[in-house]
């Protein structure tokens, strides 16, 4: 599926919300009708958003009595809108997929914690230990002992080092453990597996685990995962055909929307774990459903029941004695430490503008960018020579290569980032603008991205490749790629990209687009992906009340899935709880 401009998914949502707030004015007598019209279409308008509900303030706004409604039942009603015990109104879809979820999580959380045998211990002491941080080790031992971990931690703090220590761990327990690694998209989980093994070359394994680790580091699409079915919103692996694997890690979580978290929860077996990785600081799902984040921030991470803190004990020291209200205690752990910082001034400079960022200190980010310390600057207009020359100078690397493994190397060094696809402060512009600046010649490799998902030949939304003559050159997880140019689908030029299909990518540098002032379409959470991505500099191009806008406008996406949860846990019976 092709990726919308916010601009033009904002357009259909309003025209989604009108036709279906039309159908369900026809089922009541007037006048309920404008009421209850006024109510669905509401909740199709913020389900458009990333929203799965109506809080109850929401609906209080334009009904003092939704239960009156004849399309309106509680949890068990087969009816098409849910009133919740708490008082919220949801699609009885988007309810169904939120309760398949708690309900999986459910029961993981609420199973005993089971101890490694004493080998397992002392292999993780003396052999792992050395190499993990105290929280990277604290989400080995929750891994180790628990049946669900949700892991948590912004760019540089380990994610990747702590997934492949915890592999070591649990595989050394258990040799014959059937492991899956899966990303929500190709690029990321390339990524992924390009991570895993440079991770893997940079400590030190018993050759027995590492060998074990690489046959299982394969990651793949959680499309592919679950068994993709041509012009089926269905996959072949689900409740009664789940997956096989002991182990599920699940990465770059925090861009999986509610639908897609929802079969794949469905489709683990029972007796699997789970382990679900990503930055819950970092944007809610373009289709909705904002199902790890809305998890991670409603709870404190870190905190443990006293007899899982004595059990971890073993593992590190930083957990912290749970509260009353800490449901998801003993699955939720928080990285705390970004080593990218480490021996790098500028590193140190771009960590502190991404935390400024994700914490709403728009004046304190505006001043690190003022400062500049050689890895941060801002030029105010977009049409001031220094960003002509800059794209130029950036882009020469790559305009140079004449082989692909080299153009594709390149990719990885400079990238545009904008807010969305169209205007002066859109993708498409920025690309024109850079292809009129490089030089011309069919010898240029040139950059693309595809947009749709095209399983024939293996491209998918997203993906980043080169065009070099007539063939478009791909990373792949066997090593680079080759597709004739005549059989690629839907693809863009790939110098600018928006800051949504950036997630889970990395470039040494990268160039922001702040849009207008008055522009909603830059929020705080996109602004901090867009800022995360870079790790030697960024260069802001824009109003620095553009930029100050973007950081007080947060997102509104919100997801009921921890309400669920806790419901799930209070009906388990006792022998489960």
């Amino acid at each position: 599926m092709k990726k919308k401009d916010p601009e033009e998914q904002n357009w259909e949502v309003r025209e989604l919300g009108r036709a279906i707030a039309s159908f369900f004015e026809r089922r009541e007598s007037s006048p309920d009708a404008k009421v209850l019209g006024e109510l669905t279409g509401k909740l199709a308008q913020k389900a458009g958003e990333g929203a799965s509900h109506l809080t109850p303030g929401e609906v209080a706004e334009i009904t003092p009595d939704a239960n009156s409604f004849s399309v309106v039942g509680n949890e068990e009603a087969n009816l098409p809108l849910v009133m919740t015990s708490a008082d919220r109104l949801y699609f009885r879809r988007h309810f169904e997929y939120e309760n398949q979820i708690a309900r999986a999580l459910a029961l993981r959380v609420a199973r005993p914690a089971v101890d490694p045998d004493s080998a397992a211990l002392d292999f993780f002491r003396q052999s792992l230990a050395p190499q993990v941080d105290e929280h990277q080790a604290l989400a080995v031992g929750t891994a180790m002992r628990k049946d669900l971990l949700l892991l948590s931690g912004g760019p540089g703090t380990g994610k990747t080092r702590t997934i492949v220590i915890m592999l070591a761990a649990l595989l050394h327990a258990n040799p014959e453990l059937r492991i899956a690694l899966a990303a929500p998209t190709g690029k990321a989980a390339f990524r992924m597996r390009e991570s895993v093994l440079q991770t893997m070359d940079a400590l030190d394994l018993p050759e027995g685990i590492r060998s074990s680790l690489s046959d299982c580091a394969e990651a793949t699409t959680l499309h592919r995962l679950l068994g993709w079915q041509a012009g089926s919103v269905d996959f072949k692996r689900n409740e009664n055909n789940p997956l096989l694997h002991d182990l599920v890690v699940l990465d770059e979580a925090s861009m999986v929307d509610l639908p897609m978290m929802a079969k794949f929860c469905a489709a683990l077996r029972d007796e699997a774990k789970l382990a679900l990785v990503g930055d819950a600081d970092q944007l809610a799902p373009v289709q909705g459903g904002p199902v790890f984040n809305g998890l991670v921030r409603a709870y404190e991470p870190n905190r443990f029941s006293s007899s899982d803190l004595a059990g971890l004990a073993n593992y590190s020291s930083v957990g912290e004695e749970a509260g009353a209200d800490d449901r998801l205690a003993g699955s939720l752990v928080s990285l705390a430490l970004s080593h990218r910082r480490e021996g790098s001034p500028s590193a140190s400079v771009l960590g502190d503008f991404c935390d400024a960022i994700r914490d709403g200190e728009g004046d304190s980010a505006l001043k690190i960018v003022q400062k500049g310390g050689g890895c941060m600057r801002l030029i105010e207009s977009l049409d001031d020579d220094v960003v002509n020359s800059t794209i130029k100078d950036e882009f020469e690397a790559l305009s140079e290569t004449t082989d692909p493994l080299s153009a594709l190397s390149a990719l990885s060094n400079f990238r545009i980032l904008c807010a969305h696809n169209k205007g002066r402060y859109g993708v498409e512009s920025w690309n024109r603008r850079t292809e009129f600046l490089l030089s011309e010649g069919e010898d240029r490799p040139s950059p693309i991205v595809i947009g749709v998902n095209d399983y024939t030949v293996r491209l998918f939304n997203g993906d980043d490749g080169i065009i070099l003559g007539k063939q478009a050159h791909f990373s792949g997880e066997g090593g680079m790629r080759k597709v004739a140019r005549s059989r690629l689908p839907g693809n863009s030029p790939g110098y600018a990209t928006t800051i949504h299909r950036s997630q889970g990518s990395e470039y040494e540098k990268v160039m922001i687009i702040l849009p207008r002032e008055e522009s909603k379409l830059l929020t705080r959470e996109l602004l901090y992906v867009a800022a995360s991505r870079a790790k030697r500099e960024i260069t802001l191009v824009g109003n620095p009340k553009s930029f100050l806008a973007a950081i007080a406008n947060q997102d509104s996406s919100c997801s009921g899935v921890s309400t669920l949860f806790e419901n799930e846990l209070d009906c388990l019976p006792n022998d489960q709880a």
